[in-house]
């Protein structure tokens, strides 16, 4: 079996959380690798640093239910490995999401000039109206930086992205990351921009949904129907 076969093995970092939630929204993490994409997702998960971080191989997932504006947020969270060779595998993973973290360390100039290319192939491959978050992760490495807040944050501006740097060690500003893009992503919703029942948006409604109970009910009643019951 070759290892881009064996990816079908995610390896699962998270917990399927049973809470009900009003909102189900699908997320990714990318972005070069070495940037700290795992270890802010598992701050995100289990509030603390992942000590042996490894590059990822394929996919790793996890799930935290979160309060967004009042409202119990499903986040359905996609860690993509950022070696090349993964690129044809960890696309597929792209299709309908919702809302990503675009990562590079502010202690290497490789990884920030590669944000384009991450940045297209969201765009591309992902829902069209994808909300992304640039990281600029490491913060807690200042005295190695390569990349100047004001330089990222311009690129941010130009590309119609929000922008925070964070550090996956220190836990600073990692959960406002997601938060932040969240909160977007609500905001959208009940302004009308976005449509949960919009196939590829990257969103569902949750069990606690009002929409969703009404849909399970008449589900109900059809099958009713069907068997004459």
């Amino acid at each position: 079996m070759t290892e881009e076969n064996s990816l079908l093995g995610l390896a699962v970092i998270g917990v399927f959380f049973c809470f009900i939630s009003d909102f189900l929204f699908k997320f990714l993490v990318i972005g070069s690798a070495g940037t700290g994409k795992s270890c802010l997702l598992h701050q995100f998960i289990e509030s603390k640093f992942k000590q042996d971080s490894n590059h990822t191989i394929g996919v790793e997932f996890g799930s935290r239910i979160v309060n967004v504006g009042g409202k119990s947020v499903k986040l359905q969270i996609w860690d993509t490995a950022g070696q090349e060779r993964f690129r044809s595998v960890t696309r597929s993973y792209y299709r309908g999401a919702a809302g990503a973290l675009l990562v590079y360390d502010i202690a290497s100039r490789e990884t920030y000039n590669s944000l384009t290319n991450w940045l297209t192939d969201a765009r591309t491959l992902a829902s069209p109206n994808i909300i992304i978050i640039l990281c600029g992760n490491k913060k807690d490495l200042e005295a190695e930086r390569e990349v100047t807040f004001l330089e990222a944050s311009r690129f941010a501006q130009e590309n119609e992205l929000m922008f925070l740097e964070t550090s996956a060690l220190t836990g600073e500003n990692v959960e406002e990351a997601f938060l932040k893009c969240a909160r977007t992503i609500l905001n959208k919703i009940e302004s009308g921009e976005l449509d949960p029942e919009r196939m590829g948006s990257g969103i569902q409604y949750g069990e606690a949904s009002p929409r969703h109970a009404k849909h399970m009910h008449g589900t109900q009643l059809q099958n009713r129907q069907q068997c004459n019951c």
